[in-house]
């Protein structure tokens, strides 16, 4: 490197130094940008990680190619973003809505997986040279980063997970392992191919299995049986089950339902004779007021999870039934920690007798 090259490099650290700041900003409203973005239409993603190129990398960059770096506007990647997508799939969706919202350096922008030849596995990753397109740069809070580039990769989980490896390992120049290392790579990349692909028709299945399960309980209820696997389902798109939990929990925190909540339920369904949503519907709009009484008296032996009311339902039912022998055995089987059961059922009959008597007089 000549004297000249050596001050023009000085001075494009020092000026690197100087806006680094900057820089530092532009990076971090691209990540609360892109954030938004992905959040609107719906992707899910593993991480989103940005930086700015630290001085040290900056320089050691520029010095081995003094000729092509002429100023930091030729240097693409001081800003960097990395999305992680769970789901290979999602890798294009990301990609698409980075073009539309983004002035994409189409000569400077990449697809890796494109570079592969069909007979060849390795690297797929999704590379954009990408600025603020002038939309947003007519708005203050984007106008300040107008010279500022970025680059944006998005890469699946699992390619992620091949790209850190190899990078670990040191692998960059296939030409200088040996043939069976590189063999090994390639058996390596192949797989992590194909196991992408799969949870991918994976998420493709379950999403089919969920679309035909509602369909069928909405057209036919008391045909479709209840199941641990669409009992899930169900609850998340019953508004009568949705209706039942929220007077029941007065948290505005509602959590999911869970493995440990789904499994409880089936138990209870079996107990009750509940064994498709027919029955299960039938039973919690009968039901609801004694269940909601009992939500009164009994301590809730879960987190506030979807769902809950329909273990209230459950509770009301038996009771109402007026089975010693069953009440009994319900509370042993269900609430074994509970104490003064004989008190507590006694309180929960008186308060549900008036509306169990209005219910037979109504059939």
């Amino acid at each position: 490197m000549n004297t000249l090259q050596t001050q023009d490099l000085n001075g494009m650290m020092l000026e690197y130094v100087s806006e680094k700041e900057s820089y530092d900003a532009f990076a971090q409203k691209l990540k609360v940008l892109l954030s938004e973005l992905l959040d609107a239409a719906g992707i899910k993603y593993h991480s989103i990680v940005a930086r700015t190129k630290d001085s040290e990398s900056l320089y050691q960059k520029v010095a081995r190619q003094p000729n092509k770096y002429r100023s930091l506007a030729d240097v693409h990647d001081l800003t960097g973003i990395r999305i992680v997508t769970y789901f290979h799939d999602d890798v294009k969706e990301a990609a698409r809505i980075i073009e539309n919202e983004f002035s994409i350096d189409r000569d400077q922008s990449v697809d890796k997986s494109t570079l592969l030849d069909t007979t060849e596995f390795g690297y797929l990753s999704v590379h954009f040279i990408a600025s603020m397109n002038e939309q947003r740069l007519a708005l203050s809070e984007y106008g300040r980063f107008k010279d500022h580039t970025a680059e944006i990769q998005i890469r699946s989980i699992l390619q992620h997970a091949w790209a850190e490896i190899e990078h670990d390992l040191g692998y960059k120049n296939p030409n200088s392992v040996p043939a069976e290392v590189r063999r090994s790579f390639s058996r390596v990349a192949g797989l992590l191919e194909i196991a992408d692909q799969e949870f991918v028709n994976i998420k493709r299945q379950l999403k089919q299995f969920e679309e035909e399960t509602v369909r069928q309980i909405l057209e036919d209820p008391h045909q479709v049986r209840i199941t641990s696997d669409n009992l899930n389902y169900f609850i998340d798109h019953s508004p009568v089950i949705n209706q039942l939990d929220k007077q029941l929990v007065t948290s505005h925190l509602m959590l999911d339902s869970d493995p440990q909540l789904i499994n409880e339920l089936i138990r209870m369904f079996h107990y009750v004779d509940i064994r498709t949503y027919g029955e299960l519907i039938d039973a919690v709009e009968l039901h609801s007021p004694l269940a909601i009484q009992c939500a009164k008296v009994m301590p809730n032996p879960f987190l506030p999870r979807q769902g809950i009311g329909i273990a209230y339902t459950c509770m009301a039912l038996t009771i109402a039934g007026n089975d010693e022998h069953r009440i009994d055995y319900f509370f042993r089987r269900f609430y074994p920690e509970l104490r003064n059961v004989k008190e507590i059922v006694g309180q929960l009959q008186t308060m549900i007798q008036p509306a169990t008597l209005q219910e037979k007089n109504i059939d």
